[in-house]
């Protein structure tokens, strides 16, 4: 009987784990804009991208490690507007915070506005966590005992 080496079978294995571990490198970079005061409409190429915060993913040019981002624009409700651009290594993931000018005309309806974003954020974020507080409680054990008739019906609300 012949004996067959391990050797040439670990090798495989060995070239294939490695193989599966291999990534490509990154070849964009992200950036998140927001505005002081809050709510202002970032505007690229002419078009609007969203209020802040808005995040983007620029692709490099291939040729070298960083590169200019496109011109944006930030117009806040009282038509103050700022212009903004940077630098972005390859892989990065920044944040830039643009800044209303200062001397621009409109300051307090800028400010309401702010707040009234901020509100409607932290609404949202509310309901978002009272609807995954609803959906934790339906997939409990004990809601689908409920759900499945196992239990004296009006025990608990929160399962529907």
């Amino acid at each position: 009987m012949r004996m067959i080496s391990p050797l040439p079978i670990l090798a495989s294995v060995l070239i294939a784990a490695l193989a599966g571990c291999a990534t490509t490198p990154p070849t964009t970079a992200m950036l998140t804009y927001k505005s002081m005061p809050d709510g202002a409409e970032i505007f690229e190429d002419g078009k609007s991208v969203g209020q802040v915060p808005v995040t983007r993913t620029y692709s490099g040019d291939g040729k070298s490690n960083s590169f200019r981002t496109p011109d944006v624009k930030a117009v806040w409700p009282s038509g103050a507007e700022t212009d903004f651009y940077t630098y972005l290594t390859i892989g990065a993931d920044r944040v830039a915070t643009l800044e209303r000018p200062a001397g621009a005309p409109g300051l307090q309806g800028d400010l309401d506005h702010a707040k009234m974003v901020v509100a409607a954020r932290q609404s949202e974020e509310d309901r978002l966590k009272t609807l995954q507080k609803k959906d934790i409680a339906r997939a409990s054990d004990r809601c689908k005992q409920q759900q499945a008739g196992n239990t004296a019906a009006g025990v608990s609300d929160d399962c529907n």
